[in-house]
């Protein structure tokens, strides 16, 4: 049983590792396609030159950059979720060794 057990773990935290891995990569892709729509938020904003009236084009990629941060937030609960997950797994893991 106590094979078993461990078997379960190390499984459980690779499981924990590689997706750790993926939310590092999606990570990457999300900081490079942000920093991509703030330069063509930043444009759109101060390309006309006219700061009597902000076009539609502007305000819809503003809602986008809240929308975006948005999934910022929900990055970093992700991987706070899955640290917390790995010292719990660890913490078991290290409990059950005599």
């Amino acid at each position: 049983m106590a094979e078993e057990m461990e078997t379960i773990l190390r499984k459980s935290l690779d499981a924990v590792d590689r997706s750790q891995r993926w939310q590092v990569t999606g990570l990457v892709v999300f900081l490079l396609l942000l920093l991509l729509h703030l330069f063509a938020f930043i444009e759109a904003v101060h390309g006309g030159h006219n700061f009597q009236t902000i076009s539609p084009r502007a305000i819809g990629m503003g809602i986008f950059s809240v929308l975006l941060m948005v999934v910022a937030c929900m990055f970093g609960i992700t991987f706070f979720i899955s640290r917390m997950t790995k010292r719990i797994l660890k913490a078991i893991e290290l409990s059950s060794k005599p």
